[in-house]
């Protein structure tokens, strides 16, 4: 992933918040994060719509969902 060259400039010293549609292992939101702060942006935060059980976990249920 990489920030495209013609956007460059308007992410050199701007403070980003990354968006994300679904968090499952973060491995996206970390690539972004990469990719802003390797054009020169300043990652302050990140803001996700929904969030699933990384894959390992997907079996398994909450202890309270067996109550």
């Amino acid at each position: 992933m990489r920030v495209r060259r013609t956007r460059t400039r308007l992410v050199q010293g701007t403070r980003c918040i990354l968006v994300d549609d679904v968090l499952t292992t973060g491995a996206t939101l970390a690539e972004a994060a990469r990719a802003v702060e390797a054009a020169g942006g300043v990652v302050c935060g990140a803001v996700v719509l929904a969030a699933t059980r990384p894959p390992a976990y997907a079996s398994m249920t909450p202890a309270h969902d067996h109550l």
